[in-house]
């Protein structure tokens, strides 16, 4: 009897627990007042990412020749945390675009294997990093100077666990809600 209770409560918590996982997240906006009179009334605005800007983001776990990690090794490293260290191929961007940016991440015990995170076709100066523990790591790209992607990594499992597309903008007055009115 205790048995069974128990597997039908397991079964319970886990079909919760994946429907909760699975649930797609609604488009958000948020609307930020100005601090002085006359000042623009802005807007941020949160979505699931485009199929176009999916494309532009790959994760994969990799192997790396002799020659590949002898040219990462001698590139600056991001070691904040004690488990993993970072390191950040920026691209050239005094050459046309498209721009890639590529980040190697390696387990301080096996630097012969990585994760990449590629991030093409986004703007100058457009990505940016920070590790949340020895695990998830959060990374921001600029697409434009209104549009980026957040996006948190499980480093371990290679998988994305938090992924939205933002975008920064000026509403007019006749747009703004009631309450936001000037």
């Amino acid at each position: 009897m205790k048995s069974k209770l128990i597997v039908c409560l397991a079964l319970v918590l886990s079909g919760g627990l994946f429907g909760c996982a699975t649930v797609n997240q609604t488009p958000r906006q948020y609307i930020i007042a100005p601090a002085n009179q006359g000042e623009a009334t802005e807007s941020l605005y949160y979505d699931n990412p485009s199929p176009d800007i999916l494309q532009n983001i790959k994760v994969a776990r990799i192997s790396l020749t002799k020659d590949e990690l002898n040219k990462l090794a001698a590139l600056p490293k991001d070691q904040t945390n004690s488990v993993t260290w970072l390191v950040e191929v920026d691209p050239d961007t005094t050459r046309d675009g498209p721009w890639k940016t590529q980040l190697y991440l390696f387990d301080v015990e096996d630097t012969n294997h990585c994760v990449r995170v590629e991030l093409t076709d986004h703007v100058s100066g457009g990505v940016s990093h920070a590790w949340i523990n020895d695990e998830l790591l959060s990374i921001k790209v600029w697409w434009g100077h209104i549009a980026w992607t957040d996006l948190i990594l499980n480093v371990e499992t290679c998988k994305i666990l938090y992924l939205r597309e933002g975008f920064e903008g000026v509403l007019p007055d006749d747009m703004l809600p009631e309450n936001n009115k000037p």
